[in-house]
């Protein structure tokens, strides 16, 4: 499918998301600009097919084949504008791979998004999810995303204040799932570095500058996580459940080392990875896909396997997490359709 003259043709998603299953949709186009968008989506309402926005599916579970159009954002534009009391505003298109987003906002001297080196995905995609790592969330430092209303065609800017972010979560993935497309956003950055070390895992890292603190952040995540270029995953695959306070203070009681962080209003978050590994899961596997040997937070597709093996490993990970600690763990990307 092209843009310009549209035509239906059922395509593989096997290249187009990181878990590589062969699922298919009606027709898989790119857009290069709003206006490709606007096409697009006119098409799809003449022909009374759904659209489907996606970047690099990084976070995506396609559970069967998609019965639409997916609509590949890949606009592009990066910009810095000079700010006041040493802040910066810099803009990202939403198609631009977010890796390389970051690393070229510490090559400008832009700086606050170090902490989130290394994350799949592109700068449109960050706060569906509000991407975090390290002691960071990129909420912290979003001023405001710009989209289209697919029903209706209208370019809105919503402010950070009012894209409901949360833990993994924001507006985008609750109330305007499946409504918009996200074409731009802009993040209030700093000139001078403040390195963010709260994080343990980062309190020995002695970087100097931001390029260093990166340089470390990325050879800790290819450490524990396995490249989806060579091994098909999505990242963390559950959420770190959060609890209250007295049901965690019952689980260190009865489990001495495990391990939590403290969260807001006296709640507590739990290593997901660590109940998973207590529950005996990691490096086990289940026909072509498995639990990453390394970390086990990630589940990874080996190739030529099926959705179905993943979503029931999933599934006896949440049963037996529950038997076990009594938490509910909650899948973090996204399955469609759901």
């Amino acid at each position: 499918m092209v843009i310009g003259q549209l035509t239906l043709k059922p395509a593989s998603l096997k290249p187009w998301h990181t878990l590589g299953f062969d699922v298919k949709a009606k027709g898989i186009v790119n857009v290069y600009s709003e206006a490709d968008i606007f096409h697009v989506l006119s098409f799809a309402k003449q022909q009374g097919l759904s659209v489907l926005p996606l970047g690099e599916g990084s976070n995506t579970i396609f559970a069967k084949d998609f019965a639409g159009i997916v609509m590949r954002v890949c606009i592009q534009g990066r910009r810095i504008e000079q700010g006041v009391d040493g802040r910066l505003m810099v803009y990202g298109a939403a198609g631009e791979s977010w890796h390389s987003f970051v690393r070229w906002t510490l090559a400008q001297g832009a700086y606050g998004l170090e902490n989130l080196s290394l994350i799949p995905g592109t700068v449109g995609a960050s706060p569906i999810q509000n991407i975090g790592a390290y002691g960071v969330e990129v909420k912290d430092v979003i001023d405001w995303v710009r989209y289209i209303d697919i029903a209706s065609g209208e370019v809105i800017q919503l402010s950070a204040s009012d894209c409901l972010f949360g833990y993994r979560d924001s507006i985008f993935k609750q109330q305007l799932r499946d409504q918009i497309v996200i074409t731009e956003v802009a993040f209030r950055l700093s000139s001078v570095f403040t390195p963010n070390l709260s994080y343990a895992g980062l309190q020995g890292s002695h970087a100097a500058d931001a390029l260093q603190l990166s340089d470390y952040i990325v050879g800790v995540r290819k450490a524990k996580l396995p490249d989806p270029q060579t091994l098909g995953n999505v990242g963390s695959f559950f959420k770190n459940p959060v609890i209250p306070a007295e049901h965690y203070q019952v689980l260190k009681e009865k489990f001495p080392n495990l391990v939590a962080y403290p969260a807001e209003d006296g709640y507590w978050k739990l290593a997901a990875g660590w109940l998973i590994d207590q529950c005996g899961f990691k490096g086990t596997r289940k026909g072509n896909v498995g639990v990453y040997k390394h970390q086990a937070l990630v589940l990874v597709h080996f190739g030529e396997g099926c959705v179905a093996d993943l979503l029931s490993l999933a599934w006896d990970i949440q049963q037996q997490v529950w038997l076990r600690f009594s938490v509910r763990m909650e899948i973090e990307p996204r399955i469609y359709p759901q």
